[in-house]
Order: structure tokens, then sequence, then C-alpha cells
């Protein structure tokens, strides 16, 4: 599903930097080119608190199937 349009942003795309690690929210905005303000529209970067928490979600699965 996308999260944003105007960057074209999918939740599997949050997903897959969750499992790399990218759970700050800053470097969610800045690895996603949500910083761009002449090409965004803005909306996303209000809501980067909750691309942080399905990032965090998806680092928490990821680190607890390989303690595992």
């Amino acid at each position: 599903m996308y999260i944003c349009i105007c960057k074209g942003i999918r939740e599997s795309d949050v997903h897959e930097l969750g499992k790399a690690g990218v759970t700050c929210p800053k470097k969610l905005a800045a690895t996603l080119g949500l910083n761009d303000k002449k090409n965004c529209c803005g909306r996303c970067i209000k809501n980067i608190s909750k691309f942080a928490a399905l990032a965090e979600e998806e680092f928490s699965c990821a680190q607890s199937s390989v303690l595992s």
C-alpha cells in the first residue's frame, strides 16, 4: 500500500528500511527523500512518527527472529 503518493513510498519500503535498522525518524526522512520541499507535499513528513513506528516494529521482529 502506498503511504506517500507524491514520493511513491510504499509501506513495504518502510518495512525494508526497518529490517536494515533504519528506524530513526530523521534517517527515515533523509533516506526516503522527504526533506525535498520542492517535490513533496509535506504530508508524509508530518506522519514520520508513524513511519518510524512501522520501521521499529519490523526491526524488532527481525531481531527476535535472529535471536531465536
